[in-house]
């Protein structure tokens, strides 16, 4: 087992998922802001992606 001083020396965070959020899968928490984003989407799209040219 590891100890708390062990744990604060590594580099990669620990992360605990609480298993009492998976009730909100399936809900839309802001169905007014779903719609507007998917109206922006309908209206303006998604933008497009570009690569640069680096001219040396």
């Amino acid at each position: 087992m590891t100890t708390i001083k062990e744990l604060n020396k590594k580099k990669v965070p620990i992360v605990r998922i609480d298993k009492s959020l998976n009730k909100y899968n399936d809900v839309v928490l802001f169905p007014d802001k779903v719609e507007k984003a998917n109206e922006m989407l309908r209206t303006i799209g998604l933008p497009k992606l570009t690569t640069k040219k680096h001219s040396r």
